[in-house]
């Protein structure tokens, strides 16, 4: 449902699952990344909050997750890509606004190859 709230949802974007069977949600005007069990939906935590410093999200569209289990998330608006723990710890954050070699423009999806 919409809201703000452990279950609800604003403008759910991005989704994948995990390798411990949860299910992660990029919650785009929420400013956060949702985390729920696969098996029945229920609340696992949150992550991120609204912002620009690291571990706050400005609509967060894409969300994977790596070999190692790490989160990626493509943090819209703040024109960068995070990564964080299963738990949620922030790791590190690589981009900036513009078009130049190391500068990402509201990027909207991110991807893992099989390395």
């Amino acid at each position: 449902s919409k809201g703000a709230g452990d279950r609800s949802f604003n403008d759910p974007r991005g989704v994948c699952v995990d390798g411990d069977n949860h299910i992660i949600v990029a919650d785009c005007c929420n400013h956060r990344i949702v985390v729920m069990a696969r098996t029945d939906g229920s609340f696992v935590r949150t992550c991120g909050s609204q912002g620009a410093a690291h571990g706050q999200f400005d609509e967060p569209w894409g969300v994977c997750v790596n070999s190692a289990g790490l989160i990626i998330v493509a943090d819209s608006e703040n024109h960068r890509v995070q990564m964080f723990t299963r738990d949620g710890a922030f790791v590190r954050a690589f981009g900036s606004e513009g078009d130049a070699r190391d500068q990402i423009d509201s990027p909207c999806g991110v991807c893992v190859d099989g390395d």
